[in-house]
């Protein structure tokens, strides 16, 4: 049936588009498309083997039909494995992906952007916490901290100066945390703004408890 092979192809090439993904470690949901993909592919093909069956039984040609019906047990047994991966990788995902960016979303959007740069992908951080992050590529990886020391300055944000001298460089603005990590390696840099909650900036240090 040309349908079913064209649904075929189209499924097992966002199989194998997945696989490269991953195995190159690149950002996206990944595991979800290779999951769905293969949940799929094991569907259409318990489909076609049960029809086969339906078929041989109904020519009485009965140990054919049970060969044919057997044989869609494997399918069906990935068809399950690949619902389980969904599920838990969906859990995952509400876990680190789970942050509250209402607030730090758009600061990190408006932030300027060094000459020459493009970003490739907007991830928030782990539940329970405000921490967005944004991955860049950069031509020039050693006129970034520069730019940001001087654009961020102008907006009020104070730089860490210890961290100065690291690969990942630290600015503050009231309760927000900037961090600015180069990674030569992969030729790009990282921002990550977060959140901290405000309770813990004006709650007062514990003190040791007072002796009788």
């Amino acid at each position: 049936m040309p349908a079913m092979s064209i649904a075929y192809a189209v499924t097992v090439g966002a199989g194998v588009l997945a696989v490269d993904q991953l195995a190159a470690y690149m950002p996206g949901g990944w595991v979800d498309v290779l999951g769905a993909a293969s949940l799929v592919l094991c569907v259409m093909t318990i489909a076609v083997w049960l029809r086969a069956a339906w078929r041989r039984r109904r020519d009485r040609l009965g140990r054919r039909a049970l060969l044919w019906a057997g044989g869609a047990i494997g399918p069906a047994l990935v068809a399950v494995f690949a619902i389980l991966v969904l599920v838990q990788n969906a859990q995952i995902a509400s876990e680190i992906s789970g942050a509250d960016v209402h607030l730090t979303r758009p600061l990190i959007v408006s932030l300027p952007r060094p000459p020459g740069t493009k970003l490739l992908y907007q991830r928030p951080g782990l539940a329970d916490t405000e921490s967005i992050s944004e991955d860049f590529s950069a031509q020039n990886l050693n006129a970034i901290v520069p730019f940001y020391e001087a654009a961020l300055a102008k907006d009020g944000w104070v730089e860490d100066k210890a961290s100065a001298t690291t690969s990942i460089v630290w600015f503050t603005k009231g309760a927000y945390l900037l961090s600015v990590a180069i990674d030569p390696p992969s030729s790009g840099y990282t921002l990550t703004v977060d959140r901290v909650n405000s309770t813990l900036l004006t709650s007062p240090s514990p003190s040791a408890t007072a002796t009788p």
